[in-house]
């Protein structure tokens, strides 16, 4: 691991995930800024405000590298996603000279916690890892992460929790919806982006990256079945290319190897 760099537990004083914690947006976004500060594997980007008034970042997680020509790699991904007037030449020149290009959010629905709280870990390990599978990833992939995806909900969940906690009250759930307009509908804001955040995230997805995967990271409740991962249930888009659905299944399965290894 690379000294200098302040971890998780030393900022917030507290394990994050632990029971009876939770970290709030306003110090994870300093932590954002402090890692930022103190590392030259990441650069956090202000997006604006969120309905609320709230920052709304962007993370990227690179090598020093990849970072020194991020423009560059964010042109070559943009060409790659529509590879209209590219000969196949140049497109195995653009692949072979690119980046992977992986985009992951956290926390869309506010009450999902887990995420958000896990977030500052994977930063951590990121830019202070010297393993080789680290370091392998890091020079072959641009991460765009979206520590929250609902800054506002966040902070509602986040008050909410901390005023009852040690209450009869401890636990229970906020008595209204998460953000101003959507509630816990706001992912299905995708398909007009009424919503400023959703509009950021769109923006990433489709104007000014075109990352090659996205994964929007929730969190199981508190019965059933305490890990999903793909492939997913039906009904599936049926028009997207059948290549996706097999990456689904070798995604799904790598995670499940992994949680079988540990």
């Amino acid at each position: 691991m690379i000294d200098g760099v302040t971890g998780p537990g030393a900022f917030f004083g507290f394990t994050l995930g632990c029971d009876g914690e939770l970290a709030r947006w306003d110090r994870l976004v300093e932590y954002y800024l402090r890692l930022e500060s103190e590392s030259d594997r990441i650069k956090v980007v202000e997006m604006g405000e969120t309905t609320e008034g709230n920052p709304f970042l962007l993370v990227i997680i690179s090598s020093p590298g990849n970072l020194a020509r991020l423009d560059e790699i964010r042109e070559e991904s943009l060409r790659l996603s529509d590879p209209r007037g590219l000969t196949e030449d140049e497109a195995e020149t653009l692949i072979e000279h690119g980046k992977a290009v992986i985009c992951q959010s956290m926390s869309l629905h506010a009450s999902e916690v887990a995420p958000t709280q896990m977030a500052p870990e994977l930063a951590f390990e990121l830019v202070t890892g010297e393993d080789p599978d680290t370091l392998r990833i890091l020079d072959n992939v641009v991460f765009l992460m979206v520590p929250c995806f609902n800054p506002d909900g966040q902070i509602m969940v986040t008050d909410w929790y901390r005023e009852r906690r040690g209450t009869e009250y401890d636990g229970c759930q906020l008595p209204w919806l998460y953000h101003r307009y959507g509630g816990h509908d706001n992912n299905r804001d995708a398909f007009q982006v009424n919503h400023k955040e959703s509009g950021y995230v769109a923006s990433i997805l489709f104007r000014d990256w075109a990352p090659q995967a996205y994964v929007d990271h929730h969190q199981m409740g508190s019965f059933g079945a305490r890990f999903y991962i793909p492939p997913y249930t039906e009904p599936w888009r049926p028009y997207a290319d059948p290549l996706v659905y097999w990456e689904h299944m070798w995604y799904g399965g790598h995670m499940a190897t992994l949680l079988e290894q540990q």
